[in-house]
């Protein structure tokens, strides 16, 4: 064999000229590696493929002309983006390949912004540098972070925009379930600009329990909330019986009374067995409260809790002193204040405290609670942050009770520990923990949540946008969220305000929700006698919709208060409604604006003016709109609904002062016809 080998070299390296020439082969074969790779890759095998697809389409020379061969790359050093996405995915930019469904060859759906202006792997993620399939789209030992999941794609939109977008419903689905789910009582997040994810859910404090509830409920509550009430956001923190029991003697002890919060009313409940359940839709309960029904079907509002089983839970002097009056017991609540007469309190609370269920508290058996349970239980309300969510007496609200979660969406996949079976990706750790947040290891104090596979979803996209991008991008690319402002009203009308809880559903000045109208222009908008009469007596002006305003019961003197503040505090800069008539237009205006409507404009599509043949029920019906509008905020809105209420569905149609004028001098004349004259009378 040494022999051989001997030979072997001797014929090749056996003088200088030999060597040489085998030299040189050697070196001629390694340099032909690099160009016979490239010409094999896998991005010419799609540019190749690409070329095939469009070679027998009626714009072929169109697509050839725009086709680059090589190697493509979009370079922007600001955010630090190199894609070569484009060398395999040519078609990215031609609106003709809609036909095409075929990866890589599809185009780019349709968004807001310019390809060349973000590149890819900012929405996308995955190495953009890369230019196989493999290490573009997949984590490898020197990139962890792979292509995004189509289904979480708008956690990048995140990244940019701060606060609600049109066309990221997932997005911020995501974000309000992180501020009304409880995340943020134990997680901190903080946000790019400075400020922090603020929870809007408002749990209840338990520091005078006792006043509302008994021991027993308690106790089967936190075994499982769910069983009480299936809409619960409060989780379930699997506690032992013995936990159950101890934590609800604690609480029980812990409550100190609240004066008034119990009253026993002489006034006995009607006799009519339908007579709570009329009170009880009449006052829009359902607006804000949801209640399951024989089919086990949900129905109502998510604002307040479920009231299903509402009689199991509840005291009946602390139940009929809370609809008499809430801010008794909790002066911030949202619930509003009805104002209900002696009688309708003992009716309305009658048929609540019907409200039952039999099985909720048949196997709850307590024995009296020993100091050493107490103790116990008040070690265990600390040990699992009830604080966090809850006010109680003598606990201190935990600072830093859970992991800040601020850039979450960029953790290292080397400091995750992952379940069995589970794909090593963030995605499907975030989901994974939110799903089954015990299952990573004994010990940990994360309740279960009764999150729907979508909310998971929605929850995991809100959580991949906190991520280092956020922070890293040009201030120029950030689109701040609508400021949240604490405006509060002044005066008496700012304390009936208050007592009504209207920033429950309205908005104004920035504050406030969104079940009802902003309000912050409703003293330019409205007629003052209208509003006199709506707050004595609400109208539905949208007859499609569930959600009414419900009546208050209000004094002349308190209906007057409200009135004045609204039409002198909340008026528009841009809109002066003295400026033109609610009367005396010409026949031909009125004609002309008629024509307009149910022609040029067919706003008859959302909106109802003659309640025989139109069939807009999008909108507010406008066949009274001339009692209740002033005409210079009609002409404005014609004009641009957009700069009055920002957000509006109502579409700007750029339209003329003389179309605008003529359409207002139309609408201005509905006044609802004979019996509103009748009413009035």
């Amino acid at each position: 064999m040494k022999e051989k080998l001997r030979s072997l070299w001797q014929k090749l390296f056996g003088d200088s000229v030999r060597a040489f020439g085998v030299v040189s082969l050697v070196f001629l074969a390694s340099m032909a590696i690099a160009p016979a790779k490239n010409f094999f890759s896998e991005w010419r095998h799609y540019q190749h493929g690409y070329l095939s697809v469009i070679r027998n389409r009626s714009d072929a020379n169109t697509l050839r002309r725009h086709f680059q061969g090589g190697i493509q790359q979009i370079w922007l050093p600001d955010l630090g983006v190199v894609d070569r996405c484009t060398s395999c995915h040519v078609g990215l930019k031609e609106p003709t390949l809609t036909d095409v469904a075929q990866q890589p060859y599809r185009k780019h759906p349709v968004i807001p912004h310019n390809l060349d202006q973000f590149g890819c792997t900012i929405c996308h993620r995955g190495q953009g540098a890369a230019t196989t399939l493999a290490e573009a789209h997949s984590s490898t030992l020197a990139w962890e972070q792979p292509i995004l999941p189509a289904k979480f794609v708008e956690s990048s939109c995140g990244q940019c925009h701060r606060g609600p977008l049109q066309g990221t419903p997932q997005l911020n689905l995501g974000r309000n379930l992180l501020s009304r789910s409880g995340c943020v009582h134990c997680h901190a997040v903080k946000l790019p600009d400075g400020s922090t994810v603020k929870a809007t859910d408002d749990p209840p404090s338990l520091s005078h329990i006792a006043d509302k509830t008994t021991r027993e409920w308690i106790y089967a509550w936190l075994k499982d909330p769910q069983a009480y009430a299936v809409t619960s956001t409060m989780p379930n923190f699997k506690l032992s019986d013995a936990d159950a029991r101890d934590i609800s003697a604690f609480l029980i002890a812990n409550s100190t009374p609240v004066p008034g919060d119990n009253v026993t009313l002489p006034a006995k409940a009607s006799s009519d067995p339908i007579a709570g359940a009329s009170l009880y839709g009449e006052s829009f309960c359902a607006s804000c409260h949801a209640v399951q029904n024989a089919a086990g079907n949900v129905v109502g509002g998510d604002v307040g809790p479920e009231l299903t089983r509402i009689g199991s839970k509840v005291k009946p002097e602390w139940l009929q002193a809370w609809v008499r009056n809430p801010r008794v017991y909790d002066p911030p609540t949202g619930m509003p204040h009805y104002r209900f007469s002696d009688s309708q309190v003992a009716t309305l609370t009658g048929f609540l405290l019907a409200k039952t269920d039999s099985d909720l508290l048949a196997n709850v058996h307590l024995d009296a609670a020993t100091p050493e349970q107490i103790a116990h239980g008040k070690r265990l309300v600390s040990d699992y942050g009830c604080g966090s969510c809850h006010e109680i007496a003598g606990v201190k609200k935990p600072e830093n009770f859970a992991p800040e979660l601020s850039r979450i969406g960029s953790k290292p996949i080397t400091q995750l520990i992952f379940l069995q079976g589970m794909q090593h990706t963030l995605p499907d750790y975030i989901a994974g923990k939110i799903k089954q947040p015990r299952a990573f290891a004994p010990g940990l104090k994360m309740p279960q949540y009764t999150l729907t596979p979508a909310q998971i979803d929605a929850l995991t996209t809100a959580l991949l946008s906190l991520n280092d991008r956020s922070y890293s991008l040009p201030p120029s690319l950030a689109v701040a969220a609508p400021p949240e402002s604490d405006y509060q009203p002044a005066g008496k009308a700012g304390k009936l305000m208050t007592d009504l809880a209207c920033f429950s559903c309205h908005r104004i000045n920035g504050h406030g929700g969104d079940m009802a109208p902003d309000l912050t222009w409703e003293g330019s908008s409205v007629q003052r006698e209208w509003l006199v009469q709506f707050f004595k007596n609400p109208g539905t002006l949208r007859p499609a919709l569930i959600r009414r305003m419900p009546k208050f019961n209000l004094t002349d003197g308190e209906v007057s208060e409200l009135t004045d503040y609204i039409m002198t505090v909340y008026q528009s800069p841009s809109v002066d409604r003295d400026s033109m008539p609610l009367s005396g237009y010409s026949q031909g205006e009125i004609e002309l604006g008629k024509q307009l409507f149910y022609g040029k404009y067919s706003c008859q599509g959302c909106h109802i003016v003659d309640t025989k043949t139109d069939k807009g029920y999008i909108g507010p019906t406008l066949t009274q709109v001339g009692s209740r509008l002033t005409a210079a905020w009609i002409y404005q809105w014609m004009k641009n609904p957009q700069a009055l209420r920002a957000g509006t569905i109502e579409p700007n149609r750029a339209m003329s002062d003389e179309d605008a004028q003529a359409l207002t001098a139309f609408l201005i004349s509905q006044k609802g016809g004979g019996k509103q004259e009748a009413a009035k009378k």
